[in-house]
């Protein structure tokens, strides 16, 4: 099965404290319909994964990390630097705005991160065999960058990137 947060996660005061009062940031928006989906899995062997699996889509993902390391602090801020090539900024603007309508994408909420939050770097990288772009969220940039809470032995031989992969190991 998936993993669920660990039980230190329910105890960070900075980060429950911050989803609490404001919900309409940490919306869960998917396109699948989850009972749905549950009931074409019913016959599947593995009841334990398919149960995670839709826990997931319903709560949200845990993806094989850690909790959150004392050392680390309660917000951290990697978005680091601005991006000067005009076509990546428009294409990034475009797709931001795209993702806050389908509420993919939080609102924005001021300039700062909120207690408890951290956030990851956006790029715009050409597709393969493409002249067109899309849109990557760099979860391994920085020292406290969520890729860095996961055990590399844990998710060995697994392809993380999308729902085709997901769609695989359902298989």
């Amino acid at each position: 099965p998936l993993p669920r947060p660990p039980e230190s996660e329910f105890r960070n005061k900075a980060a429950t404290d911050t989803i609490r009062q404001n919900p309409a940031l940490f919306k869960l928006v998917s396109p699948i319909n989850v009972d749905r989906f549950e009931q074409l899995l019913a016959e599947h062997p593995n009841r334990p994964f398919v149960h995670s699996v839709c826990a997931g889509f319903r709560h949200g993902f845990w993806p094989f990390a850690s909790g959150r390391p004392p050392d680390y602090p309660d917000t951290w801020d990697e978005s680091q630097a601005e991006i000067s090539d005009p076509s990546q900024l428009e294409f990034i603007h475009a797709q931001i705005n795209e993702e806050l309508q389908l509420n993919r994408f939080s609102p924005a909420f001021g300039p700062d991160l909120l207690p408890g939050m951290y956030s990851s770097p956006i790029h715009a990288v050409p597709k393969p065999g493409s002249d067109k772009l899309r849109l990557v969220t760099d979860q391994s940039a920085g020292d406290y960058s969520p890729n860095s809470l996961i055990d590399r032995r844990d998710i060995a031989g697994a392809s993380l990137d999308n729902i085709r992969d997901l769609g695989y190991a359902l298989r």
